[in-house]
């Protein structure tokens, strides 16, 4: 049975992947919008109510709570450990 420190640590892998899908789903979505010209973002996907600008929206507030998740994650891993260490 896999103890609750190394299941911490699969969780932050599972984070950390997960944060790097969204970066790279942010940067290319940037990427697609810095093509269109600025005048059409004012309607249309990029607009401010557009589809295009709700899932970037979407996709950084789950970037925030995803490295917020990895902090606490990474803070409970060093307490959790820091007994361990210690006893040696």
């Amino acid at each position: 049975m896999a103890s609750k420190l190394d299941n911490m640590k699969v969780r932050l892998a599972s984070l950390s992947d997960e944060r790097d899908r969204l970066d790279l789903a942010i940067e290319e979505m940037i990427a697609d919008m810095a093509e269109v010209p600025a005048d059409q973002r004012k309607t249309g996907d990029w607009s401010p109510k557009g589809a295009m600008t709700l899932k970037y929206l979407e996709l950084t507030n789950r970037q925030s709570e995803v490295e917020t998740e990895i902090v606490d994650l990474g803070r409970a891993i060093v307490a959790a450990d820091e007994p361990a260490a210690s006893k040696h």
